[in-house]
């Protein structure tokens, strides 16, 4: 209760800074969606954040429950179809269906086509899989191999995937910070809540990443 009146007092008084250090308190010990969608929101507006790390803002979004309306479900599906996380695609379209946003209403029918196109994209890609490995593993930068395994990790290949994801961040990325934010997203997903914590902690970037890294430590102590 004590939290809840700091974080009246603070919005009435536009302490943004004192405000959202009593948000994030407040999803610590209540994560509740409505202190989640608030964070997210604002994170998202700073002026420091990164387009790039939309797809990465929907993880978390869906996470923590935070997902409801029915665009957000489908921006999310079609960045991780483009980003090639199939498996987490999949889940995320399934988990809007099962929770009865998608697939009704006027866009019902653009929720089945969409619906059809990753599984359709996913069969593609396990067809496919040993040739973008060998062509992952060969190339001069670690992004492939990272994207690679961590759609292994959604689709629950937790070993082999985070294996992968190691090496492509070993080789070398355009983007350090991305790919430790995503091994640690990735070693949550695993149940590894002990090496995921200490690898959000290593995340620095100044785009919005260890902004967002420090979000999902929050999250992932109440996993």
């Amino acid at each position: 209760d004590r939290l809840k009146l700091l974080a009246n007092a603070t919005q009435r008084m536009n302490d943004t800074n004192a405000y959202v250090w009593a948000v994030e308190k407040l999803v610590t010990y209540y994560p509740q969606k409505q202190y989640w969608t608030d964070l997210l929101g604002r994170l998202q507006r700073k002026p420091n954040f990164s387009d790039r790390l939309a797809l990465d803002t929907y993880r978390l979004s869906l996470a923590t429950g935070a997902t409801s309306a029915a665009a957000d479900y489908m921006e999310m599906v079609q960045l991780a179809v483009q980003a090639g996380s199939l498996n987490e695609a999949q889940q995320a379209m399934d988990k809007g269906f099962a929770a009865g946003v998608l697939g009704v209403g006027p866009e019902a029918e653009r929720h089945k086509r969409l619906k059809d196109l990753v599984a359709k994209r996913l069969a593609e890609a396990k067809a496919g899989q040993a040739q973008a490995l060998t062509e992952a593993k060969a190339a001069k930068d670690g992004g492939e191999l990272l994207a690679i395994g961590l759609d292994q990790v959604y689709g629950g290949q937790a070993k082999p995937g985070l294996e992968l994801m190691q090496q492509g961040i070993a080789k070398g990325t355009k983007r350090p910070d991305d790919a430790k934010l995503h091994l640690a997203i990735a070693q949550l997903v695993a149940g590894d809540h002990a090496k995921s914590a200490a690898t959000f902690r290593t995340v620095q970037g100044n785009d919005g990443t260890a902004d967002l890294a420090r979000l999902w430590a929050l999250f992932a102590r109440k996993k």
